[in-house]
């Protein structure tokens, strides 16, 4: 099973030319839980996945870089 190796919300907030204060209050969770989940120091549960991912209009998966995943 591959492992999560690095958190692609940040360049997927700058690609929409948004922030985490701003992912914060669309979500209801705290600047520094999304802050922890963007630096690796916490993962997310799945419920909490689906929610940033509705929010940011993507697939679960793609809010992570999984090992053995090719580099675009």
């Amino acid at each position: 099973m591959a492992n999560p190796i690095r958190c692609r919300v940040p360049e997927i907030l700058a690609r929409k030319g948004q922030t985490q204060i701003w992912l914060a209050g669309e979500t209801g969770l705290p600047k520094q839980r999304l802050s922890d989940y963007c630096t690796m120091r916490r993962m997310m549960s799945i419920q909490t996945a689906k929610l940033i991912a509705d929010v940011l209009k993507v697939s679960v998966e793609s809010l992570y870089e999984w090992e053995g995943e090719q580099q675009e």
